[in-house]
């Protein structure tokens, strides 16, 4: 087998993720295991709940959750990992966590990992967003876009997906991280 990998997708509320990810860990070679933060959030602690109801704690709650699991499979050292959240760079204030811890997990596991950053124009964003079953209130949508976007690092690939659909947002990504 080759050697594992991980990618790490982060971004905004309703930027693709929990979209892109499965359609992306389809493409990997088995095992892939795929983490999905919101599955901690809405899926376990917090089912039944709206997004105004959430506090911080019970957000860094569901990103710990996140590490805790993702750091398993990092362990077991035979699996493609693909892990999506709501992660900023590197603010380890966030309550929604951060890719920099998830990538040196990583490293210190030998496990090579990309971080790709889902973007699009803030007004198509807010627009998905309202469309969405749990929809992010306008001013906390707000405060996640500008603490999400507003550090990236150069090793991070950003993928504008302003204007495109799924298909052509997961042909970039394939092109850019040369999965078949």
């Amino acid at each position: 087998m080759q050697t594992p990998h991980v990618y790490i997708f982060r971004g905004a509320a309703a930027s693709g993720k929990s979209t892109l990810a499965p359609k992306f860990a389809e493409l990997l070679p088995q095992p892939v295991a795929l983490i999905e933060q919101d599955q901690f959030r809405w899926g376990l602690h917090l089912l039944g709940r709206g997004v105004p109801d959430v506090q911080d704690d019970e957000h860094m709650f569901a990103y710990r959750n996140t590490v805790l699991i993702y750091e398993q499979y990092l362990k077991a050292n035979h699996y493609n990992i693909v892990v999506e959240g709501l992660f900023t760079w590197g603010d380890t204030a966030s309550s929604q966590g951060n890719a920099r811890e998830l990538m040196e997990l990583a490293r210190q596991y030998g496990l090579p990992c990309n971080s790709v950053v889902l973007k699009a124009d803030k007004d198509e964003l807010l627009r998905r967003n309202a469309t969405r079953a749990y929809s992010v209130p306008a001013a906390e949508f707000e405060r996640l876009y500008d603490n999400i976007y507003h550090t990236t690092d150069s090793a991070e690939l950003v993928i504008d997906s302003t204007g495109q659909d799924t298909e052509a947002t997961l042909r970039l990504l394939r092109a850019k991280l040369h999965v078949a």
